[in-house]
């Protein structure tokens, strides 16, 4: 025991300088994930902003040298198209969010008691997380299917007419309708998570007080969960505006443009027109586009967070 000791010791003594300070930074550790991760995305982000600055057309050979400028970038901002898409994609993503984080929390308000089915409840519930996107997009296709699908069936069963789920009028909200099935458990998780970790002291004390269930949720448990839904929220807001795989195999942005979103639209640019240039150029709008409608929610939950004691 007395020699192990002495080596810890020694080892301590070897590890820090003469004044105190460690020979080796806490920084230090990070480089390799650092230089690994710039690798994979700072090295393609590089090449995309100079690809945007080009005319370059995958069909054009030649033309990835000849220079554009900010060409593409004003082509891409004037572009009624565009400015649609961007509308389309920031409906869905807000219409997602807000109805996936009030299913999910009631959800997880209900799992929260001690209820016998609880658990087996969870699990079902989790179903649609895990699921592969491509998968989803097949079983709600089948679902909304016109002639045969499961909902018109059901709608004929009773006596109802058929609906034309993906028509012009119908198709966002059945996209949307899909994204809330699959993020809702997402939701419900985090939120169930944050109403677990709650100080049940101050419920009680809320509770002797005289507060009942309404103002016990709205003045103790709601504040907590904020912060759980904040970050729960931007994740999934900016998951749902990078959607592409679901959007596509369902409606392909269509009726029209009425699902176009911005991945659909950049997919259309890169491999119908193959312009390269301007996809790049419409890739880096996308991102600012993303940090500024995510920013406000991460700016309260760091301010929130620098508030706490």
């Amino acid at each position: 025991m007395s020699a192990a000791l002495a080596g810890e010791r020694r080892l301590s003594l070897r590890s820090v300088r003469a004044d105190g300070r460690p020979l080796v930074g806490p920084y230090w550790f990070i480089v390799p994930a650092v230089v690994m991760l710039s690798t994979v995305y700072l090295g393609p982000m590089i090449y995309a902003m100079m690809a945007s600055g080009t005319y370059w057309v995958l069909t054009e050979p030649g033309s990835e040298h000849l220079p554009a400028g900010l060409a593409n970038y004003v082509d891409v901002l004037s572009s009624p198209t565009f400015w649609h898409a961007v509308r389309v994609t920031l409906l869905y993503a807000l219409t997602s969010v807000v109805l996936s984080l009030t299913f999910g929390t009631a959800l997880a308000l209900l799992l929260d008691n001690e209820l016998f089915f609880a658990s087996m409840f969870r699990s079902i519930l989790m179903i649609p997380m895990v699921i592969t996107p491509a998968v989803i997009a097949i079983f709600w296709k089948l679902l909304y299917e016109q002639e045969a699908g499961v909902f018109n069936s059901v709608l004929t069963g009773l006596g109802l007419g058929k609906v034309a789920w993906l028509s012009l009028d119908r198709a966002f909200m059945s996209m949307v309708l899909m994204d809330v099935w699959q993020s809702t458990p997402f939701f419900m998780l985090v939120i169930l998570a944050g109403l677990q970790s709650v100080d049940q002291n101050l419920l009680d004390a809320a509770r002797v007080d005289g507060a009942n269930i309404v103002q016990r949720f709205r003045f103790v448990i709601l504040p907590h969960l904020v912060p759980y839904m904040v970050i729960a929220a931007a994740f999934r807001g900016i998951a749902t505006m990078n959607d592409f795989d679901k959007i596509w195999l369902l409606t392909q942005g269509g009726p029209g443009d009425s699902t176009t979103t911005i991945t659909i639209y950049t997919y259309k640019i890169a491999f119908s027109a193959f312009d390269m240039g301007r996809t790049t150029a419409i890739a880096w709008i996308f991102v600012c586009i993303v940090l500024t409608a995510t920013s406000p929610l991460l700016f309260h939950l760091f301010k929130t967070s620098r508030a706490r004691p």
